[in-house]
């Protein structure tokens, strides 16, 4: 028989590991699969399209490195806002994350009734993907750089047109952004989505086009578009010789199309700090790293939670000033 002390040892044993257990980061405790330990990724977006491919890629790695089900909800609508409001109600526990794309910052500076607020109600983790935005002409079109740009723009105000995904768009903000930079005046096309746009583009039925490296690059590569100028940091590697709008001294002018993950705000930082692990490590898995780069055509950034942060305080009050200074509001 167990003498007392032996006993009460146990006994501590016993308290110290249910303690351990209780106060364990809720990713940690939510380890082994069961029905009420399934980690949900909200696309915000319908079925089908980029970031749901992106999620459904990562969701077997996820899932094995995390040791609990990881399943992809689709909450599309409201330009994102729905399923960004279904992860910024949810409990930080560590098991409802967002995927979404820069539609998701937009949002908030056009709809000043959202819900939540993207810096307060939810936790950065890591940017998975970008391609910067792509300004494009018509190959009938006898501009080929953004000086030229710029002087027929000037010689014609309110003549050229460019194309977009709709107002508001990334697109849009780009543009108007170029515009007032430059001191040019165009007229701005929004289409329904990007398949009208690059009918109407690569039909030459308005001047310009503007959309995501990803989106024109097969218009591009096939001669139906020309590419003019790009709006990342540098070259992206499948239009290495159009120059950035930063080259051409327009500093401010960054603009990406992403897509990042985000959690609810107070989710902890240890579960941040794991999921964001174990992102990176199956971002860099090398079949997924390569279906990222040739088939999405986008880089794969993988900045840290606080420096995805710094980069969403550094960028709002930009595009902020540019919606206000061109009076830019949803559905106008």
């Amino acid at each position: 028989m167990p003498s007392r002390r032996a006993l009460t040892r146990s006994a501590l044993t016993r308290r110290s590991i249910l303690a351990a257990g209780l106060l364990a980061p809720p990713m940690a405790r939510a380890q082994a699969p069961s029905s009420s330990a399934i980690m949900r990724i909200i696309n915000p977006f319908p079925a089908g399209g980029t970031s749901d491919a992106m999620a459904r890629l990562l969701q077997p790695a996820l899932q094995s490195a995390l040791g609990t089900t990881v399943i992809v909800e689709n909450r599309p609508g409201a330009s994102a806002s729905i399923g960004a409001t279904a992860v910024a109600k949810s409990p930080p526990d560590g098991l409802t994350w967002l995927l979404t794309s820069e539609t998701f910052l937009v949002s908030t500076l056009l709809l000043p009734n959202l819900p939540f607020d993207v810096q307060k109600d939810f936790e950065p983790v890591t940017m998975i993907a970008r391609g910067p935005m792509v300004l494009c002409v018509h190959p009938s079109r006898p501009y080929r750089t953004l000086p030229e740009l710029v002087a027929a723009a000037k010689a014609a105000p309110e003549k050229l047109t460019y194309g977009t995904t709709g107002i508001g768009s990334n697109g849009h903000l780009s543009v108007a952004a170029l515009s007032q930079l430059t001191g040019i005046k165009l007229v701005h096309v929004p289409y329904r989505g990007a398949a009208p746009l690059l009918n109407d583009g690569t039909a030459g039925h308005v001047d310009m086009v503007i959309s995501s490296s990803a989106t024109v690059a097969p218009q591009v590569e096939s001669g139906q578009l020309r590419a003019l100028i790009q709006f990342g940091d540098r070259r992206a590697a499948f239009i290495p010789d159009t120059a950035t709008a930063v080259e051409q001294g327009l500093e401010s002018l960054r603009a990406y199309s992403w897509f990042g993950f985000f959690g609810p705000a107070g989710t902890p930082k240890p579960v941040i700090d794991r999921f964001y692990k174990e992102v990176v490590a199956g971002m860099r898995d090398e079949k997924t790293h390569g279906i990222f780069i040739n088939k999405f055509r986008v880089e794969v950034p993988l900045p840290t939670p606080e420096e995805l942060r710094k980069s969403i305080a550094d960028g709002m009050p930009f595009w902020a000033k540019i919606i206000r200074d061109n009076n830019i509001k949803a559905g106008s």
